[in-house]
């Protein structure tokens, strides 16, 4: 695995000469797309794509090198960008060149790379799929809906691929909800949609040319449940040797994207229609899957402490103070505690290095997060050696801070900033690798135990001196 990063990264080495310049036309386009097979699945309240395809090696030498080409504003918005051998699942190394924008037709591209496990020989074949994810180019249809009225979304993307290589077949196909249609386009388009089934599919009769001119498609859809989207996420966990305790505390800064109510928000009409047991557009409770044996739970807003929680288990349910509609927001605070044991391992006794595993989210199921802070607070004077994250990182930064009774350096902390963040990553971990010494477990007491020592020490001595001056 650790050669196949190194050659990985070799390849970026050699595309200099490539991401140096913008037009498209340099790339090589040593394969052809024998089918491709493009899924959008809408049941989120973000968009998925999977796309399906058959490459040929169309060059005169072994190639294993995969471009596929991404329109500028889903980058933008992208959260992921994976893919992975067709039937096998084993998964390929891939990345987008983000400094570098392409174009395409006069319109902005990005570039990804996806690299084969070995070179595909001239005339061969390979079958890749490809899965992105991202938030954009989406909108509710109507722009308002009245109190307790079914909601409806309307998705805008490219009726053809967008691609490096010519494509002999085609198709794209609308997935995850229960009734598909297509707005009135303008101009003619030979490319039929229809409903099969549960999936609204569109087969092209021709093959498409490379870098084709985009022609938009406008599809509106049943979605009658909230759009949850997280515009900050400041998460904190904080490790303490002496408690033996992970402690969390997750602060959002949520809003539903869903329709806007048409003529505004009556209590006594929701209570009366009972729209809290009904499935609609607004969000009355989150679920949070919290690890396992966690305790001390917490759930504050700007108000106060909230009551209206419960755990069961290792999931946390949470009933805001009120109903979110579409274009409401609610900022909250949780937070709870886990053995330490759970997520840290000796790495080497003698050397006093640890390896801290801790996951990346908690956060509520069908979300998007725009923007995400994760801070580790390991002990004092506690030195890092390793950070490891399998998400696209902004930016990591290891500074400290001083909390409670920490009189000399403060905590060691360890930030990673995120973007375009999404709740499928909540099984992924990040790994923390640093040295604390037995003499620094022992000298935050010591130091405490010295400076109470030095405080009654010195109100003894001020006791015991007279300030009355004789006359």
């Amino acid at each position: 695995m650790l050669v196949a990063k190194r050659a990985f990264t070799l390849l970026f080495l050699c595309l200099r000469f490539v991401v140096s310049q913008s037009d498209t036309s340099l790339l090589p386009t040593s394969w052809e797309n024998v089918q491709y097979s493009r899924t959008v699945d809408v049941s989120r309240s973000y968009t998925q794509e999977s796309i399906d395809l058959q490459i040929k090696n169309v060059d005169d030498k072994p190639i294993s090198e995969y471009y596929f080409v991404l329109p500028e504003d889903v980058f933008e918005k992208i959260s992921l960008f994976s893919a992975k051998l067709r039937k096998v699942d084993a998964i390929l190394d891939s990345a987008i060149l983000p400094q570098q924008t392409f174009t395409a037709n006069g319109k902005a591209v990005k570039v990804g790379v996806v690299q084969l496990p070995s070179p595909i020989e001239p005339g061969q074949e390979a079958k890749i799929v490809v899965n992105i994810a991202y938030n954009c180019n989406r909108q509710p249809y109507p722009g308002h809906v009245e109190l307790g009225e079914k909601q409806s979304l309307r998705l805008s993307t490219n009726k053809y691929p967008i691609s490096a290589y010519n494509t002999k077949t085609y198709s794209l196909g609308f997935k995850g909800s229960l009734s598909f249609s297509e707005q009135e386009s303008v101009g003619s388009d030979a490319m039929a949609c229809q409903m099969k089934g549960n999936t609204f599919s569109c087969v092209s009769q021709e093959s498409v040319a490379a870098y084709r001119d985009p022609v938009p498609i406008s599809v509106v859809f049943e979605h009658n449940l909230p759009l949850t989207r997280v515009t900050n996420l400041e998460r904190a966990v904080w490790i303490s040797h002496w408690a033996s305790t992970l402690q969390f505390e997750e602060y959002y800064e949520l809003i539903n994207d869903a329709a806007p109510l048409k003529s505004g928000f009556s209590r006594a009409e929701y209570m009366r229609g009972q729209h809290a047991l009904k499935q609609s557009g607004h969000l009355t409770a989150l679920e949070m899957v919290l690890p396992e044996d966690s305790e001390e739970h917490y759930f504050t807003d700007l108000v106060g402490a909230v009551s209206t929680f419960k755990v069961l288990k290792n999931h946390l349910f949470l009933k805001p103070r009120y109903p979110l509609f579409g274009g409401w927001k609610y900022n909250f605070t949780i937070g709870w505690t886990n053995q330490l044991s759970q997520f840290l391992r000796v790495e080497d006794a003698t050397q006093e290095s640890y390896v801290l595993s801790v996951p990346a989210l908690n956060g509520p199921d069908d979300t998007f997060y725009d923007r995400m802070n994760l801070s580790v607070y390991l002990p004092e004077e506690a030195e890092v050696l390793d950070v490891w994250c399998p998400l696209p990182i902004t930016s990591t930064e290891v500074t400290t801070e001083k909390s409670y009774f920490d009189l000399n350096k403060g905590h060691t902390k360890v930030s990673l900033e995120l973007k375009n963040v999404v709740d499928t990553v909540a099984r992924s971990e990040v790994f923390i690798r640093y040295k604390f010494s037995s003499t620094s477990f022992y000298k935050k007491p010591f130091s405490i135990a010295t400076s109470v020592f030095v405080v009654l020490m010195a109100y003894y001595l001020l006791k015991q001196t007279t300030y009355m001056i004789e006359e």
